[in-house]
């Protein structure tokens, strides 16, 4: 599926296979006058979809056609802002799927031997425990809102673009940072303090937004 629709973008091989071939059957629909290509039609291919389009046929429309209809998501934006670094934006995706390898997932699986959450080891470690409700995360989270005076996750239809890309940015850089503590946690049985992440996530942000921001900014988003 596409990045809108909650995918990746990947193109499906068959579905990518049997679009190309309608290529070649719309190209055959054009020399309809010669014999062979009539009696090839008569064979079930004269009521193809794609030579039935107004618009002409394309790769494009015949891979869309056949792979059908997805409603988009409504965290496409903010997942796969153009502000955050890929790597951040891959595990926001993860987490919006629930597709982690949580101590939750695993366990279900038979995988690990108890679902109670790395770092607190109180509660179940489902992806929304992980991200807002473990106290370490909370507190990484609460810091980061309070530098930007902002509910993270909140609707940010008022502000500007700039502001909102800025969001985004941090919103994923901080999932980033509690799922790398939570990994180290794991292996090393160690963990950064909250306040230290939220430093280094103030940081990345800062270089960030220093090399992508050019020109003089609005006072609004100063």
């Amino acid at each position: 599926m596409s990045k809108k629709s909650g995918g990746l973008g990947i193109k499906e091989a068959g579905i990518l296979n049997k679009a190309t071939v309608g290529n070649l059957v719309h190209w055959i629909h054009m020399k309809a006058d010669r014999l062979w290509v009539k009696d090839l039609f008569a064979a079930g291919y004269q009521n193809n979809h794609w030579i039935a389009d107004p618009k002409g046929y394309s790769i494009k429309s015949g891979y869309l056609w056949l792979q059908g209809v997805y409603p988009p998501v409504n965290w496409y934006q903010v997942v796969w802002d153009s502000w955050c670094l890929p790597k951040h934006s891959f595990v926001g995706w993860l987490i919006k799927l629930e597709a982690l390898n949580t101590r939750e997932n695993l366990f279900k699986i038979g995988v690990s031997d108890t679902d109670k959450c790395v770092i607190c080891e109180q509660w179940t470690e489902a992806h929304k425990h992980l991200f807002t409700e473990c106290a370490f995360s909370s507190r990484i989270i609460v810091g980061l809102e309070r530098w930007l005076q902002v509910q993270m996750g909140g609707n940010l239809s008022n502000f500007s673009r700039l502001q909102q890309q800025v969001c985004h940015l941090v919103l994923m850089a901080g999932w980033y940072n509690i799922w790398f503590e939570r990994n180290r946690c794991r292996v090393e049985f160690s963990i950064c303090r909250p306040d230290k992440v939220v430093n280094e996530v103030k940081k990345l942000v800062h270089m960030r937004v220093q090399g992508l921001v050019k020109g003089q900014v609005s006072q609004v988003d100063a």
